[in-house]
């Protein structure tokens, strides 16, 4: 039997997610969601993010990549895992922050901290897409969000709890991003500097500063003055010239150089599964 997981070919999930090139907008989607106190808490108490941030960021990605793109049985064993890691998340606030009291108690598995995660990723993938690559229509950013409940639902967030469209998930990031929910603390602010900024050979070091160059164009502005990022117009001028460069290029790259091989692979093996039963 054909098992694209659930998915496929046809749906909004592979076009757009399977593109390298949004992973440019990882690093924003993690800045996000440590901006929320709870979560910097709970990165930072029960997450390898500060000791092996490569690694963590790593095995995040490839669990990704298997619900998204594996069959039924691998995108469940992967939430399994995931949601298995996160049953051990839970604790206090050291310290107030924002809207929340010294001593608040957070946990994972909470539905207003799922959901600011998978807003944020959401939010980002929709965000960066057509800078990136080029636009997408309205009906087609419906149908991503759409279909991104189905992965939401398997990592323990109800869709009662999601907004009901791609624009209200968008008014929900927007309000989050205003309001005083979101807060500097010290657990976000030290994550986001070994995020940015991870311990690598110095040769490499240059294109650590360039991610973070892209990152922090691609942040609301609250979310810069979290983390005490400085914007300028004339570094506003430079990121544009270059996602021009990357809108002409990247479309008419083959889809070898534009989709990762893990993805690939993963994409390969439900094709393999039609042939073989017909």
């Amino acid at each position: 039997m054909q098992d694209h997981g659930y998915y496929g070919p046809g749906s909004a999930t592979w076009k757009i997610a399977s593109e390298t090139v949004i992973t440019l907008g990882g690093t924003r989607a993690v800045l996000m969601q440590i901006a929320h106190p709870l979560v910097a808490m709970g990165v930072s108490e029960h997450s390898s993010y500060m000791t092996d941030p490569f690694a963590r960021t790593e095995h995040t990605f490839v669990l990704g990549q298997l619900l998204t793109f594996g069959s039924v049985a691998t995108a469940r064993d992967a939430a399994r895992t995931i949601n298995r890691l996160h049953t051990h998340v839970h604790g206090k606030l050291n310290d107030s922050a924002g809207a929340y009291s010294c001593g608040t108690l957070y946990r994972a598995r909470d539905p207003e901290l799922l959901l600011w995660v998978h807003a944020t990723l959401i939010d980002t993938i929709l965000f960066t897409y057509p800078i990136f690559i080029g636009p997408l229509s309205l009906l087609e950013q419906e149908q991503y969000y759409q279909e991104s409940k189905t992965l939401a639902h398997l990592l323990g967030l109800s869709p009662v709890y999601m907004p009901g469209t791609v624009q209200d998930l968008r008014q929900y990031v927007n309000d989050m991003v205003y309001s005083n929910r979101l807060a500097a603390t010290p657990q976000s602010r030290q994550l986001a500097q070994h995020v940015l900024f991870p311990r690598i050979p110095s040769i490499l070091r240059p294109f650590l500063h360039l991610n973070a160059q892209f990152t922090t164009a691609l942040l609301p502005q609250p979310i810069r003055e979290i983390y005490d990022l400085e914007w300028s117009a004339r570094q506003q001028r430079a990121f544009e010239l270059s996602t021009r460069t990357l809108r002409a290029v990247v479309p008419r790259l083959p889809s070898s150089l534009r989709i990762l091989p893990i993805t690939q692979r993963l994409m390969l093996q439900g094709n393999l599964s039609k042939r073989m039963s017909a």
